[in-house]
């Protein structure tokens, strides 16, 4: 768990943007609370299901629970389409545009250009307090290695996809081995 975290502040946060539901458990609710509170989180369905719209709102808490202290935010996806998609999907969410970046592809937020090394590993990790990865099932093994080595200690890494879809066309469905 995150020492940072204040649970009272974190409860009422999560409450002010997760009205109560009808049918308890709220599982967006709950994907949030875990996001907020660890450093590696999960965010697991089909389409339709919510996870943009959740993970726009576990964004907005931790820039609450921040205070005036500024959290950066890295946005990419495994594709430009899927960056884009990921990009006009946060948009509709104001309080976060001072806070994320542009969303680019992983290739792009790494750094990562045809037979060369990563510019951000860890000995230059990445300048982000959050990291959010759309579309995670495309993510192969190696993708995935590096972009954890480039993560700042502090930081926290929130993958999102449908463990079901889009394989990685490398060796490795880390999505779906981790969601297993």
């Amino acid at each position: 768990a995150d020492e940072d975290v204040d649970p009272p502040e974190l409860r009422r946060a999560l409450d002010r943007l997760f009205p109560a539901v009808d049918a308890p458990p709220d599982m967006q609710k709950v994907a949030a609370a875990v996001a907020c509170v660890k450093r590696f989180a999960v965010i697991c369905g089909g389409p339709g299901t919510g996870k943009t719209a959740t993970v726009a709102r576990v964004l907005a808490v931790l820039g609450e629970l921040a205070g005036t202290d500024r959290i950066a935010i890295g946005l990419a996806a495994p594709t430009g389409k899927a960056a884009a998609r990921l990009q006009a999907a946060l948009s509709a969410h104001p309080e976060l545009v001072d806070m994320a970046q542009q969303a680019v592809t992983l290739h792009r937020l790494l750094g990562l250009v045809a037979g060369g090394a990563p510019r951000y590993h860890a000995n230059n990790p990445l300048p982000f307090d959050v990291v959010v990865v759309d579309e995670a099932s495309m993510i192969d093994l190696v993708l995935a290695a590096k972009l954890v080595d480039a993560l700042p200690a502090h930081a926290r890494l929130i993958l999102l996809g449908d463990p079901d879809q889009l394989a990685s066309v490398e060796a490795g469905a880390v999505l779906a081995s981790i969601a297993s």
